[in-house]
């Protein structure tokens, strides 16, 4: 069973590319983290065709979903859960000391 494809027009695509790059998820974010790029333009692609229109309510579920992109964005998988439950290795350790 094939699933049913949609078309996006050139004018949404403006429109996603408008709200990713005011999002901060632009091309510079491309280059340096595609897998949260490609994620941030999937979301709001697949809310586009969810029926929500307008710039202002894709960047507000764009930021509510993934948070704003940028150098302060904490990265997925952090080892702070990590150290949480094992620990500091014992070289971050010596540091404290």
């Amino acid at each position: 069973m094939s699933s049913p494809v949609h078309k996006i027009s050139p004018s949404d695509r403006a429109k996603i590319q408008s709200v990713l790059d005011e999002a901060g998820y632009g091309a510079d974010l491309l280059v340096h983290d595609r897998r949260l790029f490609e994620a941030a333009a999937l979301l709001v692609a697949k809310l586009l065709l969810a029926g929500v229109d307008s710039r202002s309510g894709l960047a507000a579920k764009l930021k509510c979903q993934l948070g704003e992109a940028g150098r302060h964005r904490q990265p997925p998988g952090s080892l702070l859960g990590r150290y949480a439950i094992q620990g500091l290795p014992l070289e971050l350790q010596r540091l404290m000391w």
